[in-house]
């Protein structure tokens, strides 16, 4: 039986119409979350959800945190800062992920 996790992912900046495309890219890669929230913040969107699932066959946090980012910058087109917080239903420890601009180009050139 797979491991489930938690994971808390973070979305920002966005524009006021990326917060759908976020979810649909997220639904699409992974599962539904349970919990979705967006909100403003000096004039850009923060997009965040929370879901509770197995990670995909052969994931990693680190590769789920890049599979779902590249999930999402592909859907919008650009970059934005992602952060992947997951960690397994057994344990409190929580294993961070956070991508930015760097990864973003080292990994859209590979995709």
């Amino acid at each position: 039986m797979p491991l489930s996790y938690r994971v808390h992912l973070s979305v920002f900046p966005l524009g006021s119409s990326e917060p759908p495309r976020v979810l649909a890219a997220i639904r699409t890669a992974w599962v539904c979350p349970y919990w979705v929230a967006n909100r403003e913040q000096n004039g850009a969107w923060l997009f965040e959800m929370c879901a509770e699932a197995g990670l995909p066959a052969g994931d990693d946090e680190r590769a789920f945190a890049e599979r779902i980012s590249i999930a999402i910058w592909q859907r919008l087109g650009r970059y934005v800062k992602v952060v992947v917080d997951a960690s397994p239903d057994e344990s409190d420890e929580s294993r961070r992920n956070e991508l930015l601009q760097s990864d973003y180009l080292k990994l859209m050139r590979a995709h």
